[in-house]
C-alpha cells in the first residue's frame, strides 16, 4: 500500500512537471520594464484569504520532487490555480527570468511594506552542510516583479502586537511652601531698667467705678417718691386723681388710708398744702403738684421762680398737673418753656384731654413721661350713680389703650361712688394704679 501511494506520488510529480513545461512553452516571456503595468495589482491584498493560502503552499511542496530530476540551480516554477484571473496565470511562468537586483528592489522599496521576507533567503546560506542540499532545493528562487508584490500579502507574518508604552506619571505638583512660624520665647524679661510700670490709669478698673456711683434717675421726684406698684395679672391701669378742697373737716388721713392707690392734687399757693402733703405721704399716697403762680408773659426766667417756690413748698410731688382754666397746654411757647422746666425738675405732665393739647405733643417729643386726663367726674356736682357709670366709660377706654387717668374732687359723693364701684362695680377689670405707674408705662 505505501508502494502505490510512493507510485502515485511520482506520477503526479511527473505529470504536473510536463504541464508546466508545456505552460511554459506557450506563455509570452514577461518584460523587464514591467513594473509600470503592474502598479495596478496594488489592490491584490484586499483578496480574500483562501485563495491566496492555495497558491503560496504549491510552491512549497512542489520542488520535492523536482529537487531527485530536475536542475538544482533552477527553482520550480509554482502552479497557478485554475480560479485566478487571466493576468495572474501568464506572470506565473518565471522559471527562465533571471533575478534583476537593479529593477526589482527599488519596487519592493516604494511598493510594498517593510516585511520580514527579504531576511529569509539571507539566513538559509548559514545552515550546514548537510541540510544544505534540501534546504537549497526547498528555497524559491528570487521572485519577479509581478509575484513580489502580491507575496508580502499573502506570506506577511501576523504583526506584533505592539508592547504599550509604560505610562509616564506625571509630575507631581510642588507642595505649597508653608512660613514657618515663629512662637514666641516664653521667658521674655518683662521689666527694663530705669522704665517705671503702673503709672497710667487702668482701664479695668473704670467699670468699677461706675457700678459704685448712684443712678441719676433714683434721684428723680418721679421715681423717688413714687408709690410701690406690681400688675402680675397685666390688667389695664386705671388711676384716679383728686382735687384736695382745702375745707377745714376734710379728714385727710381717712382718705389716705382708702385701700387702693389715689394721688392726690395739691395747690402750692394754699397755706395748708404743706401739711397736707405729709399727711398724704405718710399713708403711702402720691402727690401732684398744681401748676399755679404761673404769671401772664411769663418768661423762661420768670417760670424757674416759680416752679422752685412750688418746689420748695411740696417737695414730694411726683406730676406737675396743668390749672383747668388759664393754664400753659394751649400755649405752645408757654408750653415748651414749661416742658423744659419740669423735665429738669424730674417730674411727670398731666393735662386735660381736649383740643390739640400742643403741651402733650411738646413733652412727648422731649421724651418727658406725660398723661392726659380722660373725664372729670363730678365737675357738675354728679351724683353717685353717675359718676359710677363715667368709671366704667373711663374702663372700657383702659381696656382699649391700657391706661386711663380720671379726675375727680374729695367730696362726699365722690369718695362714695369710688368704694363702691372698686368693690362692685368693673373696678375688677382694671388695675387700680397711681398716677407714677401710668406715666412711666
Amino acid at each position: 500500500m505505501i508502494q502505490n501511494f510512493v507510485k502515485g506520488i511520482v506520477v503526479g510529480g511527473v505529470v504536473a512537471g510536463i504541464g508546466l513545461g508545456v505552460i511554459s512553452q506557450l506563455a509570452p516571456m514577461p518584460q523587464t520594464n514591467a513594473p509600470q503595468q503592474v502598479a495596478e495589482p496594488i489592490p491584490a491584498p484586499a483578496m480574500p484569504a483562501p485563495p491566496p493560502a492555495s497558491t503560496a503552499i504549491a510552491p512549497a511542496t512542489q520542488p520535492l520532487p523536482e529537487a531527485k530530476t530536475a536542475q538544482p540551480s533552477t527553482p520550480a516554477p509554482a502552479p497557478e490555480p485554475s480560479p485566478t484571473p487571466p493576468a495572474v496565470v501568464s506572470l506565473a511562468p518565471v522559471v527562465p527570468v533571471q533575478p534583476a537586483p537593479a529593477v526589482a528592489a527599488p519596487q519592493i522599496a516604494l511598493l510594498t511594506p517593510p516585511a520580514s521576507v527579504p531576511s529569509e533567503p539571507a539566513a538559509l546560506p548559514k545552515l550546514s552542510d548537510t541540510d544544505q542540499a534540501p534546504k537549497a532545493d526547498a528555497a524559491p528562487a528570487p521572485l519577479p516583479v509581478e509575484d513580489a508584490l502580491l507575496a508580502p500579502a499573502l506570506t506577511a507574518p501576523t504583526p506584533a502586537t505592539p508592547t504599550p508604552a509604560a505610562p509616564v506619571p506625571a509630575p507631581a505638583s510642588p507642595k505649597p511652601t508653608v512660613p514657618e512660624r515663629l512662637s514666641p520665647v516664653a521667658e521674655l524679661p518683662k521689666t527694663v531698667d530705669g522704665v517705671t510700670l503702673g503709672r497710667l490709669p487702668s482701664i479695668a478698673a473704670a467699670p468699677a467705678a461706675q457700678t459704685d456711683a448712684p443712678d441719676p434717675a433714683a434721684d428723680m421726684p418721679l421715681v423717688k417718691f413714687a408709690r410701690p406698684f406690681t400688675n402680675a395679672a397685666g390688667k389695664p391701669l386705671f388711676a384716679v386723681v383728686l382735687k384736695d378742697s382745702g375745707a377745714a373737716d376734710l379728714d385727710r388721713a381717712a382718705l389716705a388710708a382708702l385701700p387702693f392707690p389715689i394721688s392726690f392734687v395739691l395747690n402750692p399757693m394754699d397755706p395748708t398744702a404743706s401739711d397736707a402733703e405729709k399727711i398724704y405721704r405718710a399713708g403711702g399716697q402720691e402727690v401732684v403738684m398744681l401748676a399755679s403762680g404761673i404769671p401772664q408773659g411769663a418768661s423762661p426766667a420768670d417760670l424757674e421762680q416759680s416752679f422752685q417756690i412750688n418746689d420748695a413748698v411740696l417737695p414730694q410731688t411726683v406730676v406737675v398737673m396743668d390749672l383747668e382754666t388759664n393754664g400753659f397746654q394751649d400755649d405752645r411757647s408757654l408750653s415748651t418753656q414749661v416742658v423744659a422746666v419740669v423735665k429738669a425738675m424730674g417730674r411727670g405732665l398731666l393735662t386735660y384731654d381736649r383740643g390739640l393739647n400742643p403741651a402733650d405733643q411738646v413733652a412727648r417729643r422731649e421724651g418727658l413721661p406725660s398723661a392726659m386726663i380722660f373725664r372729670e367726674l363730678d365737675a357738675q356736682s354728679e351724683s353717685a350713680p353717675l359718676i359710677r357709670r363715667y368709671l366704667d366709660r373711663a374702663a372700657f377706654k383702659a381696656a382699649q389703650e391700657g391706661r386711663v387717668v380720671v379726675l375727680g374732687s374729695t367730696n362726699l359723693e365722690t369718695i362714695t361712688a369710688l368704694m363702691e364701684w372698686a368693690v362692685e362695680g368693673r373696678g375688677a377689670s382694671v388695675a387700680l394704679a397711681p398716677i407714677s405707674a401710668v406715666l412711666t408705662k
